[in-house]
């Protein structure tokens, strides 16, 4: 029984939202059945196994639910910021957008950096409220920041048509010798591996945004309101494989990937990653299916196929 309405299931919904809908139950069945973790205990796998040290930058993806945590949330935050103290800063994706950007301006909303929550979890909305976090003003790509360097690292955000090109945080992690650190998620959940696509440093095999630029209202911290232009990333970048591009071409030196308990982290050091990246982009090899490399005859079938998947 149990099988016929598992299939009658996978038949009636599209396949992507049974894709979902299988991930979404995996997660929950794993976390469920996780041990508690300690805030002494995760402080150390912070500090012996991602490496997180006083005065570090680093740029955080984290999924607490994944986390499991045995102690309240809100002192997830604090803990980081007293393992970087004062000199140290935190960035974190703020991105408010649950659906494709284009609906989004079609719309013509104004993005609020002061009141507009993020929709990257707990710790990324825990970051923009603190009292001292700075916001970029992307309407898509938004990144907060808290720490000395806050202000300084989105301040150009919003100049650069490429979400993750050389004016933006992610970048600039880079630049200055940061850290991308993945608190239970994995590699899946790297906003910077596009900063190969966007920095524009090498020729890149794969035409990944839309040709037309989107104009968006964002509203500053001030009140004052900019109309903001950015590309948008195409459909087709859904056929791509993460975890088997880093297992394969990513080493543990550039990339440190690791289970504790049943819950992912990794810790990358993002100018490495970024260089490793560009090398292997001048070969041709991408985290990217072949089929939408730019010229390949499947390029123009997939593109659409990925079209008609985001339209459900």
């Amino acid at each position: 029984m149990a099988l016929m309405v598992k299939e009658l299931v996978r038949r009636a919904l599209p396949r992507t939202a049974y894709g979902m809908g299988r991930r979404l139950v995996k997660r929950v069945r794993r976390r469920e059945s996780l041990e508690p973790i300690e805030e002494e205990a995760l402080a150390g796998i912070v500090r012996d196994e991602l490496g997180l040290r006083e005065g570090d930058l680093a740029m955080v993806h984290s999924s607490v639910d994944a986390l499991g945590l045995g102690f309240p949330f809100v002192r997830l935050l604090p803990l980081l910021r007293r393992i970087v103290g004062a000199e140290g800063t935190l960035l974190f994706p703020a991105t408010h957008l649950v659906e494709r950007p284009e609906r989004w301006f079609e719309r013509d909303e104004v993005f609020d950096v002061r009141r507009t929550p993020t929709a990257m979890g707990l710790l990324s909305e825990m970051a923009r409220r603190q009292s001292d976090a700075a916001r970029s003003l992307h309407p898509t790509h938004s990144v907060v920041a808290v720490g000395p360097l806050a202000g300084e690292l989105v301040a150009t955000h919003h100049c650069d048509t490429h979400p993750c090109g050389q004016k933006s945080p992610y970048s600039q992690v880079a630049e200055r010798g940061g850290l991308i650190l993945g608190l239970g998620v994995d590699v899946d959940v790297l906003t910077s591996v596009h900063c190969v696509e966007d920095t524009g440093r090498v020729a890149f095999p794969v035409d990944t945004h839309r040709e037309r630029l989107y104009e968006g209202r964002v509203r500053s911290e001030a009140g004052q309101e900019h109309t903001v232009s950015t590309l948008v990333a195409h459909p087709r970048i859904r056929w791509r494989s993460m975890r088997p591009f880093f297992k394969r071409h990513i080493s543990d030196s550039v990339c440190h990937r690791f289970e504790v308990g049943g819950r992912s982290f990794y810790r990358a050091d993002a100018a490495a990653l970024l260089e490793r990246m560009e090398r292997l982009a001048e070969r041709g090899i991408t985290m990217y299916r072949n089929g939408i490399y730019r010229g390949h005859f499947l390029e123009p079938l997939l593109s659409r196929w990925a079209e008609k998947l985001e339209e459900r």
